[in-house]
């Protein structure tokens, strides 16, 4: 039974929801968790698909970064004023039915105000966010984690804690040269600082190349020139 929901849109906050995915599933499993990229089915209904998992939830985490609020599609047109726009329709799926929504707010996001936001999302305004980042994101997580217990109690329990290895690289990741992945750290390190180290070797768990994790990390890079400088510097 998926037991948290992870809303997020690609474009604006696609690292973070990586990263909090991962952290969310070493405390309560991936089963809990429902994320499009690893929830849906291919050839599913996306919408019968999230109405579903919605439906089952306790909690939804809404991710919000710079872009969520003003992302447009290829026309020009702010995604949110799309009824079918699957953000909105996760969102207000889960307003509709009374479900704890969280906005989780990611670098230096602010929360959009009620009259910024269609009809059927203004109560998101409401609700009360926790902020993440990169810098304290070990002591932000454990914030977050306290503001969903009251919502998890008796739902779903917390996995023991593994004795692993400081700094290990998951056994998943071994498609990737652990040389590699530290060398990719140490380039995204540039950019972000010392939680590099973490992201890349998170991240990697879930790519199966390094040119494939180069793109993933790149996105949490926030300037979209230190970006390329980046993805340079990897040679991709």
């Amino acid at each position: 039974m998926r037991t948290i929901f992870i809303s997020y849109r690609r474009s604006d906050t696609e690292g973070e929801a990586g990263r909090l995915f991962d952290d969310l599933a070493g405390r309560f499993t991936e089963r809990a968790i429902f994320m499009d990229v690893d929830g849906i089915q291919p050839g599913r209904d996306f919408r019968r698909a999230i109405e579903e998992n919605i439906r089952s939830c306790s909690v939804l985490l809404a991710m919000i970064g710079p872009q969520w609020l003003d992302s447009v599609d290829e026309l020009g047109k702010r995604r949110l004023e799309d009824e079918d726009d699957y953000l909105r329709l996760e969102i207000a799926s889960a307003l509709q039915r009374d479900i704890p929504v969280v906005p989780v707010l990611v670098r230096g996001a602010k929360m959009p105000r009620a009259n910024q936001l269609p009809v059927d999302l203004q109560e998101l305004a409401y609700r009360n966010g926790v902020e993440v980042s990169h810098a304290r994101w070990k002591s932000d997580m454990q914030v977050l984690l306290r503001a969903l217990e009251p919502y998890l109690e008796g739902v779903v329990e917390a996995v023991p804690v593994e004795n692993e290895r400081a700094g290990a690289v998951p056994a998943s990741a071994a498609a990737i040269e652990t040389t590699t992945i530290d060398r990719i750290g140490r380039e995204l390190a540039h950019f972000i600082g010392p939680v590099a180290e973490i992201v890349v070797k998170r991240a990697a768990r879930r790519c199966a190349s390094a040119a494939e994790l180069c793109r993933t990390v790149a996105h949490e890079i926030e300037s979209p020139a230190d970006r390329g400088r980046f993805l340079a510097r990897c040679g991709q």
